[in-house]
């Protein structure tokens, strides 16, 4: 009999430990985005606890900092908690991967950007927002961002402050999306580039924290992008049905307002985000 009874226990153990398994396999984990920027300020009261891990791609063995004050209200766009009803993230449940590829000037270099997209890809995040760029292609910037997109990865790239100029690199790069901004009129923003262009969204006055722990408006197409990264995170997180870019990529054309000339033009591309 006592034999019987260890079996029976033996067996309810087992019993459970397979429910606790099955419920850890089906439980959604959050969904990685990467911001590849100036550094965020990680004890921001808004970002508590988002920030899952690091990489300083200028100085690999130094902390993190934003002395430039741009990553902090990037993050802040895609994942702040709302601390007092002045404006909250777009997907707050993420983990943000914090990834340093911009000095304290605001300045960076391709090798330090490819450094930081190769990290990202041993990460295995989900969703690289990439609110820099540069006019000149690169070789190498190109083979990290096409490994990054062929991994599944979703690239999200501001299309750049070029005065109607043709947008940055990386954002210029097919399968990378380009994002232009737009004024409260829906106008294309007179900093922001054009020609490859993906979609448009607000960049003007943008409300998000800055690096003092203060909330600050914000423009360019910077903070475009930032939305759509948000939103795109926030699409992943409640549509598993949707796998990979193309999904989101077709939802968003087919929901975008549409700006400019008829169908796609090189202003708005497909046109405004719907964000809801």
């Amino acid at each position: 009999m006592k034999h019987k009874e260890t079996y029976r226990v033996i067996g309810i153990i087992a019993m459970l430990f397979g429910i606790a398994l099955l419920y850890l396999m089906n439980e959604k984990q959050p969904i990685k985005v990467a911001v590849l920027d100036s550094g965020i300020n990680k004890d921001h009261p808004a970002l508590k606890g988002k920030i899952h891990q690091s990489y300083n791609a200028i100085q690999p063995d130094q902390p993190i900092e934003d002395h430039y004050g741009h990553g902090t209200p990037i993050a802040g766009i895609i994942a702040a908690e709302d601390t007092g009803g002045e404006m909250s993230g777009l997907a707050q449940r993420v983990s943000i991967y914090d990834v340093k590829v911009l000095d304290k000037k605001g300045n960076g270099k391709v090798s330090d950007l490819v450094r930081g997209i190769h990290w990202c890809i041993e990460e295995k995040v989900d969703i690289i927002n990439i609110s820099s760029g540069f006019q000149v292609d690169d070789p190498s910037l190109k083979k990290a961002v096409d490994k990054a997109l062929s991994s599944g990865i979703i690239i999200i790239a501001a299309a750049g402050n070029t005065l109607g100029q043709e947008a940055d690199y990386p954002a210029r790069y097919e399968g990378v999306w380009s994002i232009t901004s737009v004024n409260p009129n829906l106008v294309r923003s007179t900093l922001a580039a054009r020609g490859k262009v993906d979609f448009a969204a607000t960049g003007t006055e943008v409300l998000s924290i800055n690096k003092e722990g203060d909330f600050e408006p914000f423009s360019g197409t910077s903070f475009a992008a930032a939305q759509i990264s948000g939103y795109t995170a926030r699409i992943l997180e409640r549509e598993s049905r949707m796998k990979g870019t193309k999904d989101i990529y077709k939802m968003l054309q087919t929901e975008a307002i549409d700006l400019g000339e008829a169908g796609p033009d090189q202003d708005y591309g497909h046109g405004l985000v719907r964000i809801k």
